[in-house]
This record gives structure tokens, C-alpha cells and sequence, in this order.
């Protein structure tokens, strides 16, 4: 990844790598997260956390903030449905994720502490979700545009 992420500087283009959460099956005492996160180039590859996989994985997101400030300068923002079971394994299925606000996630949380983790740009994805894609996108807008933080 560092080496693609030099080739696409040179073009003045940005290489961002967006988790699911098979990224947190354990590899010995780590994960292959924390391996991408330790030894690739801050400055040649980009984070995009995406907070509905790492949620499903039951992973804290402020606490990679914390642990590797600077970053997370994108997020892709889903909401996880009540009850799911914490798995590793990428279980993509209908109803595991909800609208932004009415899942599990402490979005006030994880916006009070996202400057931390390098916060430029975010992205909602409604996928998964019960409801129409645009009632979903228009139920996630409001949240979030009502959201303080």
C-alpha cells in the first residue's frame, strides 16, 4: 500500500483503504487493522473507517482515534441494528444496519472525538436497511443535520 500510495501521489491522487470487519480477525496478538495501521505511510495511505463494520466487529472507534491520531480523515458513517452478534466474519445480510440515530452507535461520541482521529470528509451509505434507500438517506440527513456535538 505505501508503494501504491507514492505511484498515486505522483499524479497528486490520494490511495484510501476502507475496512469491513474481517479486518479485525485476530493474527496472533494483532489484527490485520493494527497491521495496516502501523506500517503503512500516514502521508501515502488514507483511512477510511468505516463505523458500521467496525462496530460489527466490536471494535471502539474513538479508541483507534486516540490510539492513531490523524488517521481517520474520512468516514463512512451506517448505523448497526440492535442485537446483532459480534462477528469477524463479512456477514453482509438484509436489516443488519439502520438508519444514522436509530442503531447502536453513540454518534455524539464518535463526532466529539472524530477531529482527533484526522476528520475531513464523511460518507452515509444506506445499505442493508429495511426501509427504501432514499426514506433511509432522508431519515440519516436529519439526524445528522440536528446532530450537536
Amino acid at each position: 500500500f505505501n508503494e501504491a500510495g507514492a505511484t498515486a501521489a505522483k499524479s497528486g491522487l490520494h490511495l484510501g483503504y476502507h475496512n469491513h470487519n474481517s479486518e479485525f480477525k485476530p493474527l496472533g496478538d494483532t489484527t490485520g487493522y493494527e497491521i495496516l495501521l502501523k506500517e503503512t505511510d500516514p502521508k501515502l495511505v488514507k483511512m477510511e473507517m468505516d463505523l458500521g463494520w467496525i462496530s460489527v466487529a466490536k471494535k471502539d472507534p474513538v479508541s483507534y482515534f486516540n490510539k492513531y491520531p490523524g488517521r481517520f480523515p474520512l468516514l463512512h458513517i451506517k448505523d448497526l441494528a440492535p442485537g446483532h452478534p459480534p462477528t469477524v466474519q463479512l456477514d453482509a445480510k438484509m436489516g443488519l444496519f439502520r438508519e444514522v440515530g436509530r442503531g447502536t452507535i453513540d454518534w455524539k461520541r464518535v463526532f466529539k472525538a472524530a477531529p482527533k482521529g484526522g476528520l475531513k470528509h464523511y460518507f452515509v451509505e444506506q445499505d442493508l436497511c429495511e426501509r427504501p434507500p432514499l426514506e433511509s438517506a432522508r431519515i440519516s440527513y436529519d439526524y445528522l443535520k440536528n446532530l450537536t456535538v
